[in-house]
């Protein structure tokens, strides 16, 4: 004798509202539509886009098949606010990394100043503490060094494509842009998602997508003393965006102090 499922819930499931409901709140034919009584007295309309804000809902609960995901995207465009608001919401979701690679090809950097003041690891990996600034220029293709605890100066200038080869390693491998979010909390940094809708109105009532985005409100973060920056980007974007990330960290991130050691090997290069 087989088994009977268990925790199956009792009822009609209806395709529009999403819900389990009695068998008398279904009508004959919306007993076989799998519509009930309530919602069959919807627009056609009503009905498509209910139905298309329940199909965007269940859809994180698992994982996302190649149709589903290009089914999804077009939502995305979709003419109904709440529909493609909704998609928005569901693909920042199962995809939270999307976001951060459409921008990696929308921005280009034009100038770039980084300064470490902390301890770093010298050639032979003993700790040494150094207060550095280096400037690049992509329209000059000037590389500058300074050195403010000694003073010293120095400035190259990277031609043949290698100025922009170097900014745009730091947009697309080390994903500069992002700093402000994986390493520090005191920043002053424009952040910007092209699947990031600005939300008015809430999503269907039975889903909280703050919970499921594991967003949650904080405190603004108080300005760190410049006394105490260990590391600092600067950047200003072709597209008019500017970033300011600082931290307070004693320790350099990995992709910082690769940052750092790529542009000492150009000064060593010459």
């Amino acid at each position: 004798m087989p088994k009977k499922r268990k925790n199956r819930p009792h009822g009609h499931y209806c395709k529009i509202c999403g819900e389990y409901k009695a068998n008398e709140k279904f009508s004959g034919k919306g007993h076989a539509a799998h519509i009930c009584k309530a919602c069959s007295k919807l627009s056609a309309a009503e009905k498509a886009e209910r139905m298309t804000l329940k199909r965007l809902e269940n859809m994180l609960g698992g994982g996302i098949s190649r149709e589903q995901k290009k089914w999804l995207e077009n939502r995305l465009h979709d003419d109904r606010p709440e529909v493609a608001d909704t998609a928005r919401m569901v693909y920042n979701a199962c995809f939270p990394y999307a976001g951060r690679n459409e921008r990696k090809h929308q921005l280009v950097i034009n100038t770039l100043e980084f300064e470490v003041n902390t301890e770093v690891p010298d050639e032979f990996g003993d700790e040494e503490k150094v207060h550095q600034i280096f400037t690049a220029d992509r329209h000059t293709r000037v590389l500058t060094f300074r050195n403010l605890d000694s003073g010293e100066s120095e400035s190259i200038v990277l031609d043949g494509g290698r100025m922009a080869k170097l900014l745009r390693w730091a947009v697309h491998s080390l994903e500069i842009f992002m700093w402000d979010e994986d390493y520090c909390t005191n920043s002053a940094v424009y952040d910007y998602d092209p699947y990031e809708p600005d939300w008015d109105d809430e999503g269907p009532d039975d889903v909280d997508f703050t919970e499921v985005m594991g967003a949650e409100e904080t405190e603004e973060q108080p300005e760190i003393d410049p006394s105490e920056i260990t590391w600092r980007v600067k950047v200003s974007y072709n597209n008019g965006e500017q970033q300011d990330t600082r931290c307070a960290e004693e320790y350099l991130p990995e992709r910082v102090e690769e940052l750092r050691w790529r542009m000492l090997g150009y000064f060593e290069d010459e």
